[in-house]
């Protein structure tokens, strides 16, 4: 998938430009147009993929030949 400026192949590469896109969800849960029940949402997105590692993404980094 690709939008503006940002090119995402697969789930690894999602992953390793985590650090970066952890930056534009803080800053789309903390706008004005995102309700309580989107702020919650997008927390939770944010808890869960700041405990995702390289253990988790191997099996799909080994199907696709990447580096975890």
């Amino acid at each position: 998938m690709k939008h503006a400026d940002i090119q995402i192949r697969d789930l690894v590469d999602f992953y390793h430009q985590w650090p970066d896109l952890r930056d534009v969800i803080m800053r789309l849960r903390d706008g004005p147009n995102v309700d309580d029940r989107e702020t919650l949402i997008l927390e939770w997105m944010i808890l869960v993929m700041d405990r995702v590692g390289p253990a988790d993404i191997e099996t799909e980094a080994k199907e696709k030949r990447y580096d975890a």
